[in-house]
């Protein structure tokens, strides 16, 4: 199976409500506000077609800030006590029929280089994420750490990122 990742707004608005990820609000973002949040600039979305032009997955990027309260202990380092610059992969889903076939896992590849990109030209320390109870073990299998007292929310360094890309 061969997939390109495109900007939202170069995908049919007919095609966004075909898609069916089997969670209703991450279908329902889809189709009726990736868009307009696109339009806003208040989040990026990409999503993943096949040779089709369907859509089989995607991801919405939105900055974020991490308050240095929030953040284990053994993550604060040499941090500032202020709010921390983060990058938040806001939304990731893959079609139902395809989930288990690592699209997920190149959606969330797709989503670090772009996340790589934007901390080469800006300040941006934590990539975070707030899962769903049944994507929970998907981003700690990528080793995304939990926040204090958040069950499902979930952080990696962006430099962690950057060193396995080096790789």
């Amino acid at each position: 199976m061969s997939f390109k990742l495109v900007s939202i707004k170069d995908v049919p608005k007919a095609k966004l409500k075909k898609f069916d990820c089997g969670t209703e609000v991450l279908n329902d973002f889809l189709s009726r506000y990736s868009l307009k949040n696109d339009a806003l600039g208040i989040g990026r979305t990409f999503a993943a077609l096949d040779e089709t032009e369907d859509i089989i997955g995607y991801f919405t990027l939105t900055t974020a800030q991490v308050v240095y309260e929030e953040i284990p202990h053994e993550y604060r380092g040499k941090l500032p006590k202020y709010p921390i610059p983060s990058l938040r992969i806001a939304r990731l889903a893959v079609k139902k029929d395809l989930q288990g076939k690592g699209i997920g896992k190149w959606l969330l590849t797709q989503a670090f280089i772009k996340i790589v990109h934007v901390a080469e030209i800006t300040g941006l320390y934590f990539i975070i994420v707030d899962a769903k109870e049944t994507s929970k073990s998907f981003y700690e299998h990528y080793g995304f750490i939990n926040f204090n007292d958040k069950e499902l929310s979930f952080f990696l360094p962006v430099d962690t990122v950057r060193k396995a890309m080096n790789r």
